[in-house]
């Protein structure tokens, strides 16, 4: 395909594929692994003898891409089917091919308006190269945190001279109640065992209710508290019931109508969780467009009192 010219007009046509021909556009956003086995294919399809197949099932479907070293295999990659006037609020945009007509000069015709979206799945090889992301990151921001002390330096050599406590010195007050330790590594352990015995559909809500995230962030996250195969297969569904997925940066933001469903006393919350749910969900409730979507939660919440009292005017009234 030609590129373009800057500052150079182009004849733009529509239909020129004629009334009676079918087609079907679509927005597709690709992962590398599947933009690579497409790169593959297309730079060796002479030599395969099997061509790239697309299935439909539903709003689920899989691509099959043949794979040139290996002509009996092909490569599978899942994806699924969303509305892009749902995702996109701005609307949608028109598809347009490029041809060289007969005489050599380039044309462009419109095949039609892009409804619906294919955003293909990530792979295992995604998912690794995310875990790698994160590892690195935070090796990173441990190696800025540690203090090397070097062979020689100026803390090397000092002596520090510590006082033993005198022998059969007892507490001076025998009442006094010494804590119990806690073991921490336990407690985190039935935090977690808590977590992933409760249902699926809650378990996402929860994580999406506090920050958006990207798919492959939100599988690292659930494998935190324990992610079965079965729950793994479900995610794709589940995000398009309960989340709205953001075109520009690919991240997964909770649905306004599912955070009623969200529990303040959620068992994977911290307390500073907890706090930022508050700041949300009053955040959500007071907007006018959102509002609907949490009829009958307005008894239970309310907004700080700072907040009220700055909003109302004072009041002076008199002795009786």
């Amino acid at each position: 395909m030609a590129a373009l010219q800057a500052e150079r007009g182009y004849g733009l046509s529509c239909g020129r594929l004629g009334r009676g021909t079918r087609v079907s556009v679509f927005h597709v956003k690709l992962t590398e692994s599947a933009l690579r086995a497409f790169e593959s294919y297309q730079a060796c399809k002479d030599a395969v003898t099997s061509k790239p197949v697309i299935q439909f099932q539903g709003s689920q479907g899989h691509i099959a891409i043949p794979r040139p070293d290996r002509p009996t295999e092909v490569r599978t990659f899942t994806f699924y089917l969303s509305n892009i006037g749902k995702d996109s609020p701005q609307g949608s945009f028109d598809c347009i091919q490029q041809y060289v007509s007969s005489n050599g000069n380039i044309h462009l015709d419109c095949l039609g308006s892009i409804q619906d979206k294919i955003t293909v799945c990530a792979t295992d090889d995604s998912y690794q190269k995310a875990r790698q992301s994160m590892a690195q990151a935070e090796e990173e921001t441990r190696s800025r945190s540690a203090i090397v002390i070097k062979p020689g330096g100026r803390y090397v050599g000092k002596k520090v001279q510590v006082r033993k406590p005198a022998p059969g010195a007892s507490d001076a007050v025998p009442s006094r109640k010494r804590p119990t330790p806690v073991n921490l590594a336990s407690a985190i352990k039935r935090g977690n065992s808590a977590i992933s015995q409760r249902p699926f559909k809650d378990r996402v809500v929860h994580l999406l209710a506090l920050k958006p995230y990207k798919k492959p962030e939100l599988i690292l996250r659930l494998q935190k508290d324990g992610l079965s195969q079965q729950d793994k297969d479900l995610l794709d569904n589940l995000l398009q019931q309960v989340a709205n997925l953001s075109a520009k940066d690919s991240t997964f933001t909770l649905k306004d109508c599912v955070y009623k469903e969200v529990q303040k006393d959620w068992p994977g919350y911290s307390e500073g969780d907890q706090q930022l749910l508050k700041r949300i969900l009053v955040r959500k409730l007071f907007q006018p467009q959102n509002s609907s979507g949490f009829q009958g939660e307005a008894p239970s919440l309310s907004p700080p009192k700072d907040n009220i009292n700055s909003s109302s005017p004072p009041q002076v009234g008199g002795d009786p």
